[in-house]
């Protein structure tokens, strides 16, 4: 399964949460109609750096949402340096 960079994906396209591991500081919210029987772990529906009016209204009754962030700071944490 390939993994997205940020300029690989756009909203529209379906994805699984674990190709989007390597995009960092960036909100992507995932949405799947509730009757669907997609594989995938959902449809791209908002890319950003702030959720906002748009990635709200994603958010309904019919939709499962996967909110995706990857914080970059939490990445430099496992990173050890030699002195």
């Amino acid at each position: 399964m390939p993994k997205y960079k940020i300029s690989d994906i756009s909203k529209g396209m379906k994805v699984y949460k674990e190709q989007l591991s390597e995009i960092f500081d960036t909100w992507i919210i995932l949405y799947r109609p509730k009757d669907s029987d997609m594989q995938e772990d959902g449809i791209i529906g908002f890319i950003g750096t702030e959720p906002n009016a748009e990635s709200d209204a994603l958010y309904s009754k019919d939709n499962i949402i996967t909110p995706v962030y990857n914080d970059s700071i939490e990445q430099e944490e496992d990173i050890f340096y030699e002195e």
